[in-house]
């Protein structure tokens, strides 16, 4: 598929993907934007899908961690399935200053192919050791994040989502290395798929994934059961390109619940407008 091809199907996807929202939120009554903070694991897994120990942290036993806790926070619009998030910085691989992520954004795509499913699109940069605009794209499965809630996308402040929860999944790191420090059952896990570079992405580049999502055909090194996939989407440009950052959500607290104002729920409507005007275009040139 040509690259300005991938574009406009990544455009009309994320349409759909906005009107099916848009009209789900309207007829529950009950759209929001809901802010979390979180706790989870950093894991880097090479091109074969060994795990890179961080030297900046000691596991205790004379070796580095393989997974590194991270903290931070997400917002989540259920009317549109977008939303935003923050990693507070952390020390990586003995860098000279630690690894500072911007720009962050995520975005519901279904089962990635224009159905029904779980899955989430992340964009994010990474500034580290010197290297500024790292591009990191990531496909996350948010099954756990969305059963807490339930059919109507209703949360509550205080409300706690985590490795008990309906919903959770198995991150795609679980068994790497043969069981080296499993994660067990997460809300949100990354999976194996991987992204459609975007058109001209390199450094500095945000968003660098696009759709079509890419099945990961690799079978990684060393891990038990055997599976297909290596966890993360493989990094374009950077210190670490063909490298693949794993983000695993083990714990998220609802902070606030922000209801939707009234004009967001016109969205439905005025696109469905839109779509009805392209395809009058459409029709009349044919």
């Amino acid at each position: 598929m040509k690259k300005a091809t991938m574009k406009g199907a990544l455009k009309k996807t994320a349409l759909c993907l906005a009107v099916t929202a848009a009209l789900g939120a309207s007829a529950t009554a009950s759209a929001a934007i809901v802010n979390f903070s979180y706790n989870g694991d950093f894991t880097m897994l090479t091109g074969t899908g060994a795990p890179l120990a961080n030297t900046s942290y000691t596991n205790g036993a004379g070796g580095y961690l393989v997974r590194t806790p991270i903290t931070g926070t997400m917002s989540f619009n259920t009317a549109t399935g977008a939303g935003t998030g923050t990693v507070n910085s952390f020390n990586f691989f003995s860098g000279t200053a630690p690894a500072v992520a911007t720009g962050i954004d995520f975005q519901a795509i279904g089962n990635g192919a224009g159905g029904p499913g779980t899955l989430v699109l992340g964009n994010m940069l990474f500034n580290w050791n010197g290297d500024n605009g790292i591009p990191v794209s990531i496909v996350l499965d948010a099954s756990g994040m969305f059963a807490a809630g339930g059919a109507t996308s209703t949360y509550t402040v205080g409300q706690v989502i985590n490795q008990s929860s309906p919903g959770d999944v198995l991150p795609a790191s679980n068994y790497m290395a043969k069981g080296l420090d499993t994660i067990g059952l997460v809300p949100i896990a990354t999976t194996t798929w991987n992204t459609t570079t975007c058109s001209g992405a390199g450094l500095n580049s945000n968003p660098s994934g696009c759709l079509p999502l890419v099945a990961d055909t690799v079978v990684p090194v060393n891990y038990s059961p055997t599976q297909t996939g290596i966890g993360g989407n493989p990094m374009i440009a950077g210190p670490f390109v063909g490298y693949n950052a794993n983000f695993d959500i083990t714990s998220m607290t609802v902070t606030s619940v922000v209801p939707v104002p009234a004009a967001v729920w016109l969205l439905g409507s005025g696109l469905l407008g839109l779509v009805g005007v392209a395809r009058r275009k459409r029709s009349n040139q044919g």
